[in-house]
């Protein structure tokens, strides 16, 4: 399972755990223009960030940290 680190939501660092996972967030949203995917995340950050779905996986990142996450699983980016 990959799962985005919450530490940076500016710069989310995509983590494999093959086996057993930590505790994480799953945040349900709706599908829009220009999602951020798996892809996106191996280009620099200039790239994804400027695309109009990094807004709402930033906003993720921040509320599951806020809820005490310190990882957040989105489908975009598995």
């Amino acid at each position: 399972m990959r799962l985005l680190s919450t530490d940076e939501p500016d710069n989310p660092k995509l983590v494999d755990f093959p086996g057993v996972k930590p505790p994480y967030a799953i945040l349900s949203h709706t599908w829009g223009d220009e999602e951020v995917t798996l892809q996106d995340l191996t280009q620099p950050a200039s790239y994804y960030q400027s695309k109009a779905g990094f807004a709402k996986l930033r906003g993720s990142c921040q509320q599951a940290a806020r809820d005490g996450f310190a990882w957040v699983w989105i489908d975009t980016c598995w």
